[in-house]
């Protein structure tokens, strides 16, 4: 028989092990949220125009080449930007639900596409969408053509215009068919994208 001391300890041991599993939990959690965010994500004022401008945020003037971005560090929330050559005069500019995305300034196209990685034959399963009058085929939905002033980031840093998207992906532990990757295209490079790929 267990003396009701060893009992206590015993119970103990097992709180201590639990709150240190959670703990840990806790951490992971924490890592891939935020820190891992901070590490990978990035905050791009972007310019893909033929001419260079000056973006002002929060007072702060930024010199953006043609056909190229700055990367800046802005927090979570509300801004003002100013943008003369397009009309842009202490306009709001809200980093939510994260600060990693693109800022655009020029109001110029981007597409959000999802990019499937997988060995399957799933091409029965993509549906065609019109993108800018061209045919596009996706899996998951309709690829999204925006202009808005911030394009957020929601892929941890995968997905910016300055990440490369890979050639292969791991697959998704939850779906064994297929994984992907959520990217942001400035326009041009998207069709230039779909088209290397989907040939």
């Amino acid at each position: 028989m267990t003396t009701t001391t060893e009992n206590k300890k015993l119970t103990k041991a097992h709180i201590v092990v639990i709150l240190l599993f959670i703990g840990s939990l806790f951490a992971y959690g924490y890592y891939e949220v935020v820190l891992k965010a901070k590490l990978n994500g990035a905050t791009l004022i972007d310019n893909p125009t033929t001419k260079p401008i000056i973006v002002k945020i929060d007072g702060q003037e930024y010199k953006v080449p043609a056909n190229s971005y700055v990367d800046v560090e802005l927090a979570l929330g509300h801004h003002k930007i100013d943008c003369e050559a397009y009309g842009l005069a202490n306009q709001d500019l809200h980093l939510d639900p994260t600060e990693y995305g693109v800022i655009n300034p020029t109001k110029s196209k981007y597409v959000i596409y999802n990019i499937i990685y997988t060995n399957k034959d799933l091409k029965d399963q993509f549906k065609p969408y019109e993108v800018e009058g061209k045919e596009i085929y996706s899996l998951l939905g309709e690829p999204i053509v925006t202009t808005d002033l911030f394009i957020p980031d929601g892929t941890l840093g995968k997905g910016n215009i300055d990440n490369k998207e890979p050639s292969s992906e791991s697959y998704n532990k939850m779906n064994q068919d297929y994984a992907f990757l959520t990217k942001i295209f400035r326009l041009k490079d998207f069709f230039e994208f779909y088209d290397k790929n989907n040939k």
